[in-house]
């Protein structure tokens, strides 16, 4: 019942009276968890002045409670059966996880699209421009890749913030913490059981890691520290904005480290080597040296580089194994990641098929192996066709005294035998005290240009001639070699760089031409596109793509591409023409701008003086938006095209064949969602930042919902927000991650794009996902008049007797340490096992990745267990403080 309203306010005895019946339900001495109970928070005019002595706040799951946005059937949804309510919340969460997951994907394009931004320079010393991608990686991975990743957690928070007028209630920092335990521990523990066993992932970026992995680990006891030592259950105004500050710190201090300034070593020559247009003079001269040491300086240039390529492999960027992990997962339009030779694409729900995997000849030497084993120095190497035979070195190491031996045998690739090589196998004998014997097999020399050809050599039934003693076969116990041809069909470029085209009164054809350098032997291809710049297809030009054919000892070739009658005025637009993925044995020129992967053509389309007197008085920059918001158009309906279909109604089935069953379910399960999101503007328009925020937006809007769904559901299991926080929705938030860390550790050479970035997003969650709340909420509490609401919360409390006298304590931000810094407590020194175990299988196993079968397992049922173990205490204490919480019945 409530008594009638008075317009005069409690005294200070009914307040602490007030707060000395919450004292009693939940503890003596402890602050009160709004989550803990699972209810709303009460209106302050409404607690002060009409509520009845005793009335307690429903929960968010009994008659008269609620959330932000649910439940959608009031206080009617309120009286179902508990056990109907228990299966529609659940089905619901998982439904809103997976509108989460789709949105997300839409958010990670357009931060790719975003990231991925070049601008050109020019260079002096060369006289050349050069083509750079606008964003540095490291600074990409920690910050809006990061926030991709995270961003339903990210958004959970602020949203709760603002929600609760700020005070802390709800999942939010339960989520963050959740989320971070089963980021560290579950997904590399999948991350380790994904690579095949005898191999290795080791990570490439040390220096960057360390940064991430001692402020992951650093982040959370920074959190202890605030929490229970400096300001015991508060946040105080300088602690805010020192959390949130952190956030920059950590990005300086990550490229610092990623450009050499704090830990030069952390990042080799060998690792860092990228064939592409920012390569220094100094770093192909060296590269250079080492390979015409190793094959001799008869071969030429062209051959140089097409060795440096097959030894330095391209990686593909978060974003891509994200977006392939939820289109997966949905039965949206997949992705067909392709990685170097000769990987398969990968199956998110089958084995993972077996890699190749570049490692140090240092680290190798580092194992220690109690037994014989048996490996090749090296994963690849590269020979010219005319080298007569490749002599491949096999190592012994461990235990060396007694004789051995090891069977081999070669296995065709797109090599064949005969053709490209001599099978080869048999048995490899190892004398007593002997460390290396060599395999040699003749290759096969003909005068036809083709592409480069592979074939790999195998280890396998390894002996040792000794009782007591066992021999085995290390990690590298398959070579890949590349045979490179050495018939020279030539080396395509276009003439010049840079062209300028003049903008004419009619549509007209501009013609670029490709010369064929360096030799014409054999027939060859390219291909080649047109990609917009400021210059917008459609508009000033029309997109054109397709194969440029050269013919036996032809030397040069024509691509024409339509440019359109645009009026403009005193402006010049860029797009640009790009050969790339040459066939015949021809290769592009690495010293234009694009290198050897691709070269770029910069096309300016100016205008002509006797144009620009005829439109004057046209507003062009107002031409501009509208054409530009035409594109955009067109893209959508593109969007909802393939929103309407299976897997985009793509019909490739040479590739993925026709759509599963599964792949048919989950889209019909996921066709709203997919149509809501097609509304969020298209990637292309505005450089990808539209569709960034909007997509943002959208976010926060499923989060809402997220957040308000998961609190019903833990209400209705009479379970307390923070566990539902870190097992529930940490689990639903980050379960795109794990299939995509997944992908990236069996398809990456390294493992940075999977442990690397689970240490980095772990930092991120902190400083990003708490820090900007709390410095928001601090402010407030700092600049903010006197609250009533505050005041019946926190005056009488003793636990904050810090803040002054009673009943007369100044305002701040209260976060109650309780089960909260209990939970961060766990982690952080689970998480500095995590580390060090890494670590250690970096030190013995070559890799923080894979390995042996044996330890692989073991590894991974560790992490596993931390887990369990962190969710188990963190469930004992917020059970322990959670007396009294209310639940559906």
């Amino acid at each position: 019942r409530k008594r009638a309203a008075s317009p005069h306010p409690p005294t200070p005895g009914a307040q602490q009276a007030s707060s000395g019946r919450k004292s009693s339900r939940r503890g003596r001495g402890r602050i009160p968890r709004a989550g803990a109970a699972g209810g709303r928070r009460v209106n302050p005019a409404r607690r002060a002045v009409g509520m009845a002595e005793g009335e307690v706040q429903p929960a968010i799951c009994q008659k008269g409670g609620g959330g932000l946005l649910l439940p959608l059937g009031g206080d009617g949804e309120q009286g179902w059966p508990r056990g109907l309510r228990i299966v529609l919340y659940l089905l619901g969460l998982g439904w809103c996880f997976m509108g989460v997951a789709i949105i997300a994907d839409v958010f990670m394009t357009a931060i790719e699209k975003v990231t991925s931004k070049k601008i050109r320079r020019f260079n002096r010393q060369t006289g050349k421009w050069y083509t750079f991608k606008v964003w540095n990686p490291t600074v990409a991975n920690l910050t809006l890749m990061a926030l991709g990743s995270s961003a339903p957690e990210i958004m959970l928070n602020v949203i709760d913030i603002f929600a609760k007028e700020f005070f802390l209630e709800g999942l939010g920092p339960g989520t963050i913490v959740g989320s971070a335990a089963f980021n560290l521990f579950m997904i590399i523990a999948v991350c380790i059981l994904a690579i095949p066993d005898g191999q290795t992932r080791y990570i490439k970026e040390l220096g960057v890691y360390a940064v991430t992995a001692t402020s992951s680990v650093l982040a959370y006891v920074w959190l202890i520290f605030i929490l229970l030592v400096v300001s015991p259950h508060v946040v105080e105004l300088w602690e805010g904005v020192l959390s949130f500050l952190f956030f920059p710190v950590l990005i300086i201090l990550a490229w610092l480290t990623d450009k050499g300034f704090l830990c030069p070593k952390s990042q080799p020559l060998e690792s860092r080597l990228s064939i592409s247009a920012d390569i220094s003079p100094e770093e192909i001269a060296e590269a250079e040296a080492k390979v015409r040491a190793e094959h001799g300086n008869r071969i030429s240039s062209e051959q140089v580089a097409r060795i440096l390529a097959v030894q330095n492999p391209p990686s593909l960027t978060r974003a891509h194994y994200r977006c392939a992990a939820i289109r997966g997962m949905v039965g949206a339009k997949r992705l067909h990641l392709e990685a170097e030779q000769p990987i398969t694409a990968l199956s998110f729900l089958g084995p993972a098929p077996a890699k190749v995997v570049p490692i140090d000849d240092d680290e190798m030497e580092e194992i220690q192996e109690p037994t014989c084993t048996f490996e090749f120095p090296m994963h690849r190497l590269a020979v010219l066709e005319n080298v007569g035979h490749v002599c491949i070195p096999v190592r012994r190491h461990g235990s060396v005294e007694a004789p051995a031996r090891v069977f081999y045998t070669t296995i065709e690739g797109t090599a064949k035998e005969v053709q490209d090589f001599i099978k080869t196998q048999g048995w490899l004998e190892f004398s007593a005290g002997q460390k290396e014997a060599t395999i040699k097999v003749p290759i096969v020399d003909d005068e036809a240009p083709e592409d480069d050809e592979y074939f790999s050599i195998v280890l396998s039934q390894p002996e040792v001639e000794s009782k007591g003693r066992r021999a085995s076969l290390g990690p590298t116990s398959e070579a890949v070699v590349t045979i490179i041809d050495d018939d020279e069909p030539g080396t395509l470029r276009f003439e010049e760089e840079m062209q300028t085209v003049y903008q004419k009164g009619e549509d007209f054809d501009a013609h670029v031409r490709v010369t064929r350098v360096g030799g014409s032997c054999g027939v060859i291809k390219v291909k080649f596109a047109t990609e917009g710049d400021t210059a917008i297809p459609g508009r000033d030009f029309d997109h054109t793509e397709g194969e440029l054919i050269l013919q036996n000892q032809e030397m040069e070739a024509w691509l024409k591409v339509r440019i359109r009658a645009v009026p403009r005025y005193d402006c010049s637009d860029l797009f640009r023409v790009i050969l790339y993925e040459p066939e015949g044995g021809a290769k592009l020129d690495a010293s234009r701008d694009g290198g050897p992967d691709q070269n770029i053509l910069t096309v300016t389309i100016s205008i002509d003086a006797a144009f620009r007197q005829r439109i004057d008085n046209v507003r062009s920059s107002l031409l501009t938006r509208w054409e530009k918001s035409k594109i955009g158009h067109g893209n959508w309906v593109s969007q909802f095209k393939e929103a309407c279909f299976v897997n985009g109604g793509d019909d490739d089935e040479d590739d993925d064949g026709p759509p599963s069953i599964l792949d048919r379910v989950m889209h019909y399960i996921a066709l709203p969602w997919k149509l809501f999101f097609a509304l969020v503007p298209p990637v292309d328009y505005c450089g990808g930042w539209v569709c960034f925020f909007c997509s943002l937006a959208m976010i926060g809007v499923v989060t809402a919902i997220i957040g308000d769904m998961a609190s019903l559901l833990g209400c209705v299991l009479c379970m307390p927000d923070d566990i539902t926080a870190i097992t529930f929705v940490a689990l639903g938030t980050s379960l795109p991650d794990t299939f995509a860390s997944r992908a990236a550790a069996v398809q990456d050479p390294f493992a940075d794009a999977s442990v690397g970035n689970v240490t980095g997003s772990n930092s991120v969650n902190v400083f990003l996902g708490l820090g900007l709340p709390w410095m928001i909420a601090a402010i407030n509490w700092a600049v903010a008049g006197k609250n009533a609401e505050w005041d019946l919360r926190y005056q009488q409390h003793p636990d904050l007797n810090w803040l002054g006298p009673l009943g007369s304590r100044r305002q701040a931000f209260v976060v109650p340490a309780g089960s909260l810094a209990f939970s961060v407590t766990v982690f952080s020194i689970c998480a500095m096992l995590c580390i060090a175990m890494l670590a250690a299988r970096r030190r013995y196993f070559g890799g923080e990745l894979g390995g042996p079968r044996i330890p692989k397992y073991i590894s991974s049922a560790l992490l596993v267990f931390l887990w369990f173990l962190y969710i188990g205490l963190s469930a004992w204490k917020s059970l322990s403080e959670a007396q009294g919480a209310k639940c559906a019945r």
